[in-house]
């Protein structure tokens, strides 16, 4: 399934792309592109009938969609990122080159990873409130994608976001208040772009990382973002993370929340939860 409007990239050669890749192995496949909101979840969903793999072509929130369809089946998702930041791209170290990426097709290795929930609905990579969900927000309704716009959003987040007194309970037990700059509860390492929140996260431990960011001095903003960018979060002192398979959020208000880079508007209480070995993914052989 391929999103035809995804990150900044043509499709419109997709189809020839496959060929020329698949044309020489015996497959049969079908291409089809995607005509709105939801149509990737619709289609994903028939598919598991029909097909042994699923492969979504787009950025994070494509794949998210594509990947509902697919939860708790026997199908495979394969994963061609073609959006903006490829954060589960990234954690799996799938190549960002389509021909490459559309090689594990036939040269891939099947791993079955977790999945979470918030509220029921599900997500494979990030889940989170505050500055990331804010900048989610505000990414997608600018028509000009990347890593710029994003960045711009974020900054101006960090300089203009109130942050909002959170209650969190851990495993239906332990809890603590904060006010930080954003949460992240974490499936996978990242947000995309490389950006690492929380480099311990693994998809295969039937856990989730809860990490909590508070808000950095403007001196110390720098250092921060270089550890995030070099997958070191766990040695700034703003940054906390906890491993829990189910937490609970409570906000003052309903509000934003970042699902797989896609800003959605969810209550004020979120109760997310891990989904152990739930989906099916090629990724390059180890």
């Amino acid at each position: 399934m391929v999103n035809p409007i995804s990150g900044h990239r043509n499709k419109s050669r997709f189809p020839d792309q496959v060929a020329a890749v698949l044309g020489s192995k015996d497959f049969s496949y079908d291409i089809v592109f995607t005509e709105g909101a939801g149509h990737a979840a619709k289609i994903s969903t028939e598919a598991v009938h029909k097909y042994d793999i699923v492969a979504a072509v787009g950025g994070d929130g494509t794949i998210n969609e594509v990947a509902r369809g697919l939860l708790g089946s026997q199908t495979v998702l394969a994963v061609i990122p073609c959006g903006s930041g490829n954060g589960l791209a990234r954690c799996l170290n799938i190549s960002l080159q389509t021909s490459k990426a559309l090689r594990l097709l036939y040269q891939g290795s099947i791993q079955t990873i977790d999945t979470g929930t918030v509220n029921g609905r599900p997500f494979l990579s990030v889940a989170g409130i505050g500055l990331d969900a804010q900048t989610a927000y505000q990414f997608a309704t600018d028509p000009h994608r990347g890593f710029v716009t994003y960045a711009r959003y974020a900054l101006e987040n960090y300089f203009h976001l109130e942050p909002e007194e959170v209650k969190i309970t851990f495993d239906g037990g332990d809890t603590m208040t904060c006010k930080p700059m954003l949460i992240t509860i974490a499936n996978s390492n990242q947000f995309g772009y490389h950006a690492i929140i929380a480099p311990q996260a693994s998809l295969q431990d039937g856990l989730l990382d809860t990490c909590i960011l508070n808000h950095p001095s403007l001196l110390e903003a720098p250092d921060t973002v270089v550890k995030l960018m070099l997958g070191q979060m766990n040695k700034s002192r703003y940054h906390k993370d906890f491993q829990a398979a189910h937490v609970l959020l409570e906000r003052p208000s309903p509000g934003v929340v970042n699902i797989d880079g896609e800003p959605v508007i969810m209550p004020a209480t979120l109760d997310v939860r891990v989904v152990p070995a739930s989906l099916r993914v090629l990724c390059p052989k180890k």
